[in-house]
């Protein structure tokens, strides 16, 4: 019995398109739209953080957008390329994907402000489905239509390496652009630059694939163009800065935002990283401006009442290190942050080149503890935050707090600023991070710098390996003083929460809780 012909898969297989030069370009552009989607994800959480902050809630409504939207593409991928097996195909997938993403900055300026009202959940999601959904479908449609492409031009005789072939390209692209965005280009070129670069890369490579696939010049044309308007709009659109800011940059931690107001005699410089005010100053005497920033001579409670050696755990604006540094000119102070444009930055703007005896070190705050592990200071202030109220995760744990009591001087204390409420449904925070403190420290006394204890506020933590209470409950302090402003807003033991859970290495929920807290 005689078969019947199988008809030919496509002219691809016959042609051109059957050289080992379009398997190398296919191979190539899953490479690089791999690539460009990381890099597009990773850039992503920078622009949205100023406005959306650096909770567990942006990251999720983020990943979660992008990885529908990837395996949309993967289905519609698989769809168009049985339907039209032409690399052209890949020129308009790429093309579209370049000109949407030439346009995410201009989307970003005119929608983040209005969609930010819409919560910390809705927020996050509609802004990623409005930037990302659309140009995310199409470069995860590449790979599955690659893959029809490159077995065609294998004459359909090795389908599963066809597909392995470009199924591992595409996860080395991922590869490469997670680490070029987090080793290279987020700290070396502002992020509306990078989604520009990354656009006119995948515009170039549409280009390509049209050529291969024989369209004219003029055929190419209205892509071309369509990229050049995308591109104008987003520059046009650029957001403007805002009124008293003086300074403006990306880091690779942070969007930095230097603004000063004069308010009577006063010259306000503050810091603010992505959507949170980090510290300030005045900016001719450097008196601090901010209440909390107060709170470190809770350490002079102690007799004799000075301090010698102090270590600062994030710069915020470098005010309460300075301060220190003025008060005991002799006084070795250390200051760890994680971000060195923030150390720049306080060069530049918040007289840390004034005080030589404050030493700023860029790193992380426990691997400087691990450096330093004979160093004992009197004082350690712990000030670091990481976004809206996010407390990195990593220095929240009963782990960490041993680690400070393991460099504090015998009669040293550790004093710690908490974004939280004292009382009611917002102080699942203050409740968890005080049993965790308490296993690291015998003795925990609670400030609430706010009026209403139920409110959101700065709460401060001061913990000591010596009895507080003599300090502070059965001390006298002068009606005015310094000491009396900052006993009065004592908690007193009985009405602080209370929570048999501990924060540890193993299994810390802060950033859940501080998330919950957000919501409320």
């Amino acid at each position: 019995m005689s078969r019947t012909p199988s008809k030919s898969p496509a002219p691809l297989a016959e042609n051109a398109a059957a050289t080992r030069g379009t398997r190398i370009f296919l191979g190539l552009s899953c490479f690089l739209a791999g690539a460009a989607m990381m890099v597009i994800e990773i850039c992503a959480y920078r622009l949205l953080a100023p406005f959306f902050g650096n909770s567990v809630y942006t990251w999720t409504a983020l990943i979660g957008v992008i990885l529908i939207a990837f395996s949309a593409g993967g289905y519609l991928g698989g769809h168009l390329a049985d339907r039209k097996m032409a690399l052209d195909l890949l020129g308009w997938l790429l093309s579209g994907s370049a000109v949407l993403t030439f346009f995410i900055p201009a989307l970003h300026t005119v929608f983040a402000v209005g969609l930010s009202a819409h919560g910390l959940i809705a927020g996050p999601v509609m802004i990623s489905l409005l930037l990302f959904a659309i140009p995310g479908i199409l470069l995860g449609a590449v790979s599955p239509a690659a893959v029809r492409f490159y077995s065609l031009t294998l004459k359909d005789t090795h389908v599963g390496a066809a597909a392995g072939t470009i199924s591992m390209l595409g996860s080395l692209g991922s590869f490469v652009g997670t680490f070029l965005s987090g080793f290279f280009l987020l700290s070396t070129f502002g992020v509306r630059s990078i989604f520009f670069g990354t656009a006119a890369l995948l515009l170039v490579l549409a280009i390509a694939a049209f050529t291969l696939a024989k369209n004219s010049l003029k055929q190419q044309a209205p892509v071309i163009l369509s990229g050049i308007f995308a591109f104008g709009m987003s520059w046009m659109t650029a957001p403007k800065p805002k009124q008293g800011v003086i300074f403006e940059h990306e880091s690779f931690y942070h969007h930095i935002e230097v603004s000063e107001q004069r308010e009577g005699n006063v010259t306000r410089r503050v810091l603010q990283l992505d959507s949170t005010m980090e510290g300030g100053m005045d900016a001719t005497t450097g008196d601090l401006i901010l209440p909390y920033q107060q709170y470190w001579k809770l350490a002079l409670l102690r007799e004799p009442a000075k301090v010698g050696s102090a270590l600062f755990i994030g710069a915020g604006a470098f005010g309460m290190p300075e301060n220190v540094s003025r008060d005991f000119p002799e006084a070795t102070v250390d200051v760890v942050e994680i971000d060195p444009q923030v150390i720049e930055v306080g060069r530049k703007f918040f007289k840390l080149d004034e005080h030589p005896r404050v030493t700023a070190h860029a790193g992380d705050a426990r691997r400087y503890l691990l450096q330093n592990g004979g160093k004992k200071w009197d004082l350690i202030f712990g000030d670091a935050y990481n976004g809206i109220r996010q407390i990195p995760p990593h220095l929240a744990t009963q782990e960490f707090y041993q680690q400070i009591a393991d460099h504090l001087e015998p009669k040293g204390v550790f004093i710690m600023n908490l974004i939280a409420s004292v009382t009611g449904p917002k102080a699942e925070l203050t409740a968890g991070m005080l049993a965790t403190v308490r296993k690291a420290f015998p003795y925990v006394e609670v400030f609430a710098v706010g009026y209403r204890r139920d409110e959101t506020q700065n709460v401060i933590l001061m913990a000591s390996r010596e009895d507080l209470k003599p300090l502070i409950v059965d001390r006298y302090a002068k009606q005015g003083s310094w000491q009396e402003l900052l006993l009065r807003t004592h908690v007193p033991a009985g009405t602080v929460p209370r929570s048999s859970y501990v924060f540890t290495d193993d299994h810390n929920p802060v950033d859940a809780i501080i998330a919950r807290g957000l919501l409320e």
